[in-house]
């Protein structure tokens, strides 16, 4: 029994072991996410950036119940889209908040090669 229980254990160790040395050999960018600051006396921000193939980023925004998000974004492909919350929004949206909370708000590349893209957030 206690044979057992330690093959069982060490069978763990190294199956966690495999995990961890997967997840460390992805892109940390996948995981990362940007909080989106306005500019003193701003309710809006332009974001800019390239993403690889495939590729996404991430923007982490707070706003409260009650106030409207509008996202929009363009790439120089027009081959991106973007989600808030994991729902897919196309190019972009406006939608009343029904919670005061943060954010998840993804740019994705549809694309096999590097585009630039554009991300206007903004909130009324």
């Amino acid at each position: 029994m206690k044979r057992k229980l330690s093959l069982a254990i060490k069978g763990l160790v190294i199956k966690s072991f495999a995990v961890l040395m997967i997840i460390g050999t992805m892109d940390s960018a996948a995981f990362s996410q940007t909080r989106v600051r306005f500019a003193r006396g701003r309710t809006s921000a332009t974001l800019s950036g390239t993403l690889s193939g495939y590729g996404s980023r991430s923007y982490v925004l707070g706003a409260s119940r009650g106030q409207t998000m509008t996202v929009r974004v363009s790439s120089t492909s027009g081959r991106v889209w973007v989600d808030i919350g994991g729902n897919d929004v196309g190019r972009g949206t406006s939608v009343e908040l029904r919670s005061t909370d943060d954010y998840i708000i993804t740019v994705h590349n549809e694309m096999g090669s590097a585009t630039k893209y554009s991300l206007y957030v903004g909130i009324r």
